[in-house]
């Protein structure tokens, strides 16, 4: 589809296909400003899914990483690697905060930027200043 010109149909059917985002979802996104963004980077994108599929995730590896991490999903995420991500980190890293936006699927950072912001900021803001055993 990138080849023949068509990015618009390559980043619909890669968000559909592959982050699994519902159709209702795409039609917002496409309203945003942000579109033309991920309209100019699909190629990237499918780049970076082939070497995510090429990574192997070491739970005991994570489990060494003390940094505080704040993890985000939506309560409407459909696609089952990011929720089984989710869960390897959520399983693994030992200094770990979860973040669920009811109601989202994979883009709460556009869909509820406000409230995305809040959560964000405040993680930064509970951890400035704490220290972490290493």
């Amino acid at each position: 589809m990138i080849q023949q010109g068509n990015r618009d149909e390559a980043l619909v059917t890669f968000l559909r296909e592959i982050v699994m985002i519902s159709p209702s979802e795409v039609v917002a996104m496409k309203a945003r400003p942000s579109w033309r963004g991920l309209l100019a980077s699909i190629d990237s994108s499918i780049r970076q899914d082939r070497a995510l599929t090429a990574y192997h995730f070491d739970p005991k590896r994570m489990s060494t990483l003390h940094v505080p991490t704040l993890l985000l999903i939506g309560s409407e995420t459909a696609s089952p690697q990011l929720k089984q991500a989710i869960s390897g980190l959520l399983d693994s890293l030992p200094n770990r905060s979860l973040f669920i936006f009811e109601g989202q699927e994979h883009n709460a950072m556009d869909a509820v930027p406000q409230q995305f912001a809040e959560v964000v900021g405040n993680f930064l803001l509970n951890i400035t200043g704490r220290t972490t055993k290493q």
